[in-house]
């Protein structure tokens, strides 16, 4: 299993802070995410751990027992998203700092997506549990469940559920790729989906969340920084497109009389790609394409496509939705084709606060860490928890830009690195230096639109 060494390669920069600042322990970040990687892990060195699986569920039953190593106060909630509490009886009723992030994976996907802001929220609760400081505002971790879109069409549904961003109801009537609801899916681990709406939080639950993830793109190795402050997380539109021609003969359908839906989903791909393009601070993509019959010599009657588009920009996003729309009417109409369109999601781009901003830049400067203000092209648990609370977020750089993918990789000097910058941000909240600090950037919907159950 191709991993890392934990002693060789850690370079004087991973020692960042101060002797007055607590260290984080290299050895246990190490093993915890090698623990961590044995889980889903295929021959080719792929990890398999989509939501809710068998997988996904020994992941998360390894968290609680590291939780439990730690003394921490654990709860999974209706939706299985799993929290531990470090706090003592004095502060019980305070408003706590969340760290965390997600242990599911795509398929085939990389062994850090995720799995290293729950190791960093470990390693935090640990050092935190060393000092055996009384905190101010107790320290709680989390692990969200389905962060990613790839069984339900729809990422990010654990802190969505907690942040009050997804409708219950909705929710649990998603279907994955065997058909199955995502109620049926959750009843099946245990978890009771009549009470999903119990896992909502309120904005007096937390003073603040943060997140460390992998960048999942290039910018950060291009500029040699080691790490990105995230102020604003792109969010996605997407939707499936049917297109239904006519299944005709190969050989004996003349080109002139054909009803090709595959050939007009072509276009729709190119459409995609030339409208994102000519669009500024939006990307498109066509992730999936089923074609029926799927017979060499049948003229493919019926096509259908996933379609993901993504901003930063609620405006310029809205624009190429627009024009992508009129383009697939048009394209239809040609080739004498039916469209039929599904909404998956359609979410609003989050700006994350600004105070938190300033406190990671800052611990970044203080300490000589090179390090990039940007925006994150991928949608994280943060955009959802910004709607709640002030939300923080920090990248670590991937190398090649590669995720999502067997290739994936992060070097494990900037995973401790920013562990530490993480670390010394939530002393400074769980001590209570947290009077620059405003609200979230999004509204939830209303209470009693998730309280009907």
């Amino acid at each position: 299993m191709r991993w890392y060494s934990i002693t060789a390669g850690i370079t004087p920069m991973t020692r960042i802070s101060p002797a007055s600042t607590p260290m984080v322990d290299v050895q246990r970040i190490g093993e915890r995410l090698r623990a961590f990687a044995r889980i889903g892990y295929s021959r080719d060195g792929a990890i398999n751990r989509p939501a809710f699986s068998r997988q996904d569920l020994r992941a998360r039953e390894l968290l609680l027992h590291f939780m439990d190593e730690l003394g921490l106060q654990t709860r999974v909630d209706a939706i299985g998203n799993v929290f531990g509490r470090l706090g003592d009886d004095t502060n019980e009723s305070a408003p706590s700092v969340l760290v965390g992030s997600h242990l599911d994976t795509v398929p085939e996907g990389g062994r850090f997506d995720g799995s290293i802001g729950v190791v960093a929220a470990l390693e935090i609760a640990a050092v935190l549990q060393e000092q055996g400081n009384s905190l101010r505002h107790p320290l709680e971790i989390v692990s969200f469940a389905c962060e990613e879109s790839s069984r339900f069409g729809r990422g990010t549904i654990g802190s969505g559920i907690v942040a009050g961003a997804w409708d219950p109801d909705e929710i649990l009537a998603l279907r994955d790729a065997r058909n199955l609801r995502l109620g049926q899916v959750v009843e099946r681990l245990g978890l009771d989906p009549r009470r999903i709406a119990s896992a909502r939080c309120r904005p007096e639950d937390f003073t603040a969340y943060l997140e460390l993830h992998i960048e999942q793109g290039r910018v950060l190795e291009v500029a040699r920084a080691r790490l990105g402050v995230v102020d604003a997380i792109a969010a996605p539109t997407r939707f499936r497109l049917r297109l239904t021609g006519r299944a005709d003969h190969s050989g004996a359908t003349p080109m002139p009389l054909r009803r090709d839906a595959l050939a007009g989903a072509a276009e729709v791909v190119l459409a995609v790609e030339r409208i994102a393009s000519a669009t500024p601070r939006v990307v498109g993509t066509v992730g999936t394409l089923q074609v029926k019959p799927g017979a060499i010599n049948v003229v493919p009657g019926e096509v259908e496509l996933g379609i993901d588009v993504r901003s930063t920009d609620g405006a310029d996003k809205a624009r190429a939705i627009q024009d992508l729309q009129e383009e697939i009417v048009r394209i239809a109409r040609l080739r004498e084709l039916i469209p039929t369109t599904e909404l998956l999601s359609d979410e609003e781009p989050v700006t994350l606060n600004s105070g938190l901003v300033a406190m990671l830049e800052h611990h970044c400067q203080a300490h000589r860490v090179p390090s990039l203000r940007l925006a994150s092209g991928a949608g994280h648990d943060a955009m959802q928890m910004a709607r709640l609370c002030p939300a923080g977020m920090l990248l670590v750089p991937s190398r090649g830009g590669i995720s999502h993918n067997v290739a994936e990789w992060t070097d494990f000097d900037d995973i401790v690195v920013g562990i530490q910058v993480l670390l010394n941000v939530t002393l400074e909240l769980t001590a209570g230096h947290m009077s620059q600090l405003g609200k979230g950037a999004a509204p939830p919907l209303p209470l009693d639109a998730h309280d009907r159950r």
